[in-house]
């Protein structure tokens, strides 16, 4: 979405800033003459003497609360019998509404309501005026950074958090169709807040049943008017849901792309590559699974074929990789004298996977931990 700049985003980070400026006649002129439009685009709409008063009143009035609290400090520091404390404006002096989050932060959620857009232009001025002020109280609470939700109804706001008040775009949520931008605080200390994610995290489903055969699926490629089977066979799976676990994650994928229902067993692998699409790194599980069912029901939008394949016979007519070294590592099978498991009435087990377990702090939910353990 393309930002208009205009003379009234000019004229809301001077006031903001200084409250005594008065604009140029032209820059008044031009904001008299701004089409209804322009000005909603813009997010500050056409100020009247009113807002205009209201901004400079409540500039002065933050500047002057400033200077007391400077004015105060140097005092005490001179007398030196009172804690530096006694001049901290507290919290509850901050005009917006916030939630503390990680990073020592303080978080704005902006409501989008159910405003026109005249109530638009009060609601925009307002708010960073509002704004401004909880900064200047957050900083001297040692707050490490501000941050602000901002609903894409009202995008117009970025024009001004980012270029006048130094916000940075740190990532967008699409399920609640919000920007999101942070600020940092400490002048002098450096920013260690994180980028959003940079991996992505998926997981594959190692199926093996009784009979020492396991589940592998052909995926459609191309367009859907001329798509064709990929040719090599592979293990059903996929990315992990927000919030989802490798467990109902690999039984999920399974589930959905071949309709065999599956209890999770352990961890087997995992790859951690990089360079994918957008700039993500992958971190990709191999997760064994025993099957409850037999009977293949596959997804014809995603997959085009689907079998139980005796792993003998992969290892003599297959070359995938993962796979190939999943059977080497963890079970111990070489590719190039395959054992002859045909018939065999016992189900192979791996010599080496990780188990799910957790770990717990105090007061805390339990976390998923999944431990490397060697079989006999």
């Amino acid at each position: 979405m393309q930002i208009l700049r205009s003379p009234v985003r000019v004229f809301l980070s001077m006031a903001l800033r200084s409250p005594s400026y008065d604009p140029p006649r032209s820059v008044v002129s031009v904001m008299r003459r701004t089409p209804p439009s322009l000005s909603s685009s813009c997010g500050v709409g056409r100020p009247t003497t009113s807002r205009m008063a209201r901004l400079r009143s409540s500039s002065l009035s933050s500047s002057s609360s400033l200077s007391s609290v400077s004015s105060s400090s140097n005092l005490h520091h001179e007398e030196g019998n009172q804690s530096n404390t006694d001049n901290i404006p507290p919290l509850s002096d901050c005009p917006l509404p916030f939630d503390e989050g990680p990073y020592s932060a303080a978080e704005v959620r902006i409501t989008e309501g159910e405003a026109t857009e005249d109530d638009d232009d009060d609601d925009d001025i307002t708010f960073l005026d509002k704004l401004h002020t909880c900064m200047d109280i957050w900083t001297q609470n040692d707050y490490n950074s501000a941050w602000v939700h901002v609903p894409v109804r009202r995008a117009s706001l970025i024009g001004t958090l980012v270029p006048e008040l130094g916000f940075d775009l740190h990532h967008t949520n699409s399920a609640t169709q919000t920007i999101v931008l942070k600020k940092w605080l400490r002048e002098g200390a450096e920013d260690n807040i994180p980028p959003l994610a940079t991996h992505q995290v998926g997981c594959a489903g190692f199926v093996l049943n009784d009979e020492n055969e396991i589940l592998l699926i052909k995926e459609w490629t191309g367009p859907p008017s001329s798509r064709t089977p990929t040719k090599q066979w592979k293990m059903p799976g996929g990315l992990l849901d927000a919030g989802e676990s490798f467990e109902d994650a690999a039984c999920r994928e399974v589930w959905e792309e071949t309709g065999i229902a599956c209890d999770f067993e352990s961890i087997l692998t995992f790859w951690h590559r990089h360079g994918l699409k957008f700039g993500r790194s992958d971190l990709y599980y191999v997760c064994l699974l025993r099957p409850k069912t037999l009977d293949i029901r596959i997804d014809p939008v995603e997959v085009s074929e689907a079998i139980w394949m005796p792993i003998d016979e992969f290892l003599q007519t297959q070359d995938h990789p993962l796979i190939h070294h999943v059977l080497r590592t963890s079970f111990r099978i070489d590719p190039s004298r395959p054992p002859l498991l045909v018939g065999s009435h016992e189900r192979i087990q791996p010599v080496a996977e990780m188990e799910a377990g957790s770990v717990q702090w105090p007061n805390r939910p339990p976390y998923p931990t999944y431990t490397s353990v060697k079989r006999q």
